[in-house]
């Protein structure tokens, strides 16, 4: 008899409790204040955009030298699977 009446009740009072639960960010979600954030590879990013773009405008501004051929030091390489 608890568990047929006393079940059903706590969990209408649980349910009843979440839904009036303030919506306050907690720590560790995103956009919750004093959250870390990882930025320590910033500035290797920026340096490497910067890099691609200069290679994307010299590619524009000298089409004939990059016309899909290899570039130095990149040569094919042959893998072999051994095995099952």
């Amino acid at each position: 008899m608890l568990l047929s009446i006393g079940l059903p009740v706590v969990m209408i009072v649980s349910a009843f409790a979440v839904w009036r639960m303030p919506k306050k960010p907690r720590p560790g979600e995103p956009g919750a204040p004093g959250t870390w954030k990882d930025d320590s590879l910033d500035d290797w990013r920026r340096e490497r955009d910067a890099a691609a773009e200069l290679e994307r405008a010299d590619r524009v501004a000298n089409p004939g030298l990059h016309d899909g051929a290899e570039r130095e030091g990149e040569g094919k390489e042959r893998h072999q699977r051994i095995g099952g």
